[in-house]
């Protein structure tokens, strides 16, 4: 397998190089991973799944592809409970670049107790998003917990513009191209000196819901005719609004990574990949606005982009003109310019996980990701509900957000969250 990587790959490989664009995740497993029966799932995943086992080339033209060609193995470390904690090697993996030329863009650390396993996979981000991130996962469990179930391989890495339904790509290619599209005439590139990878000093913080609690909060969203996005979006906008006071007028900007599978062909949505985009929501988050109130805004306005296919048309379009005509991709992307942040946190909900509670041996008990590199000052929320409970983690650098408040944020958000659910 081989092909040209598509704009926003190209972006995450190359920016990647100099910044951190990685996640995490860690499955807490009552049972004992072994580290040779991992190496031989992963075998089997990238035969279903070739951007699982793949290296980037760029050739004499500055043109960047990806290949399953002579990579590597995939690079799985050991290590005993008594010796390390999750979250510490979560902390220290995000900080470490990979070498995309050698691949591959995954890697394993096990964390081994008496009859549990901590199992961490830190993923390139230009490899995949956290959605397809959780089917590479439950296929390496289904394959690490049955070796010999038979492989039914994908012929290539998918290409989103591709795969987009024809009903909604007739509405997108009718759609003039966007202003933003002629910045990129406007970059002026020279040479950049090429400095290290940043190595912020994480702070993660993490809580779960029992599975009463989740069903509450569940009850809740439905009674007041939102989603549960917008439910745990509003109380987490509250307390950050709470925290920045006055100063900040409690308005916040909330940023949501959104899955496009939904709009693509009916097979996309078991394949692995980079399908997501990002929504931002300027909010009310006022003392006098009651969480259902905040929580109805969100839902109402986040519907209103996707319904108008606003980031799915704004992506295409990225997608299929942005590269065309920049000769140096890399000297490009290191010249083009920085914004400044632009809203409070970054909530990325993966819903109800595509994972078992049980893989043959295995009992899955925990599952706390996505986990992201938060650069930049940024404050990133990870939700994933599995078998019923909700889990939680916020992390961000602790020289650019001070713990203290961050713990104060969480209490306060747990807070009103006993106020719902009673």
């Amino acid at each position: 397998m081989k092909r040209e990587t598509i704009a926003y790959e190209k972006i995450l490989y190359y920016t990647g190089n100099t910044s951190l664009m990685f996640f995490a995740f860690m499955i807490g497993v009552k049972g004992s991973v072994k580290k040779s029966d991992l190496k031989k799932a992963w075998l089997k995943v990238k035969q279903r799944y070739p951007l699982a086992g793949v290296r980037v080339e760029v050739t004499r033209d500055k043109k960047q592809f990806i290949t399953d060609e002579n990579v590597r193995e995939i690079p799985i470390r050991e290590f005993g409970k008594n010796e390390t904690g999750w979250r510490t090697v979560v902390k220290k993996e995000l900080c470490i670049p990979f070498d995309i030329y050698k691949g591959p863009m995954i890697r394993v650390i096990l964390i081994q107790g008496e009859n549990t396993s901590d199992v961490v996979f830190i993923f390139h981000h230009a490899l995949c998003d956290g959605l397809s991130a959780v089917i590479f996962l439950h296929n390496l469990f289904l394959f690490l917990s049955d070796p010999d179930m038979p492989v039914n391989p994908s012929a290539e890495a998918p290409v989103f513009t591709r795969l987009i339904k024809k009903d909604i790509l007739k509405i997108i290619k009718g759609k003039e191209l966007p202003e933003w599209l002629k910045d990129k005439d406007k970059v002026e590139l020279k040479p950049v000196k090429k400095e290290p990878s940043p190595r912020p000093d994480f702070v993660i913080h993490d809580w779960f819901f029992t599975e009463e609690q989740t069903k509450k909060i569940i009850r809740s969203a439905k009674k007041s005719g939102v989603s549960v996005h917008g439910i745990l979006g509003a109380v987490l906008m509250k307390a950050f609004a709470q925290e920045s006071g006055p100063k900040g007028s409690f308005k916040g900007v909330l940023q949501n990574p959104i899955s496009f599978k939904p709009f693509l062909i009916d097979e996309a949505r078991d394949y692995f990949g980079l399908f997501n985009g990002l929504i931002k929501v300027k909010i009310d988050c006022s003392p006098k606005r009651k969480i259902p109130k905040i929580a109805v805004d969100i839902y109402t306005k986040l519907r209103k982009q996707l319904d108008n296919y606003d980031t799915l048309i704004s992506y295409y379009f990225f997608n299929e003109y942005f590269p065309k005509g920049i000769k140096d991709p890399d000297l490009f992307f290191a010249n083009r310019p920085r914004f400044a942040l632009d809203y409070d946190f970054s909530l990325s909900n993966l819903g109800v996980l595509q994972m078992n509670g049980q893989y043959g041996k295995y009992k899955v008990e925990e599952v706390y990701g996505p986990i992201f590199s938060a650069i930049k000052g940024e404050k990133v929320i990870g939700v994933a509900t599995h078998q019923g409970k909700m889990f939680f983690n916020l992390i961000y650098d602790k020289k650019c957000f001070d713990p203290k408040i961050g713990t104060r944020i969480i209490k306060a958000a747990l807070d009103s969250f006993d106020d719902i659910m009673g």
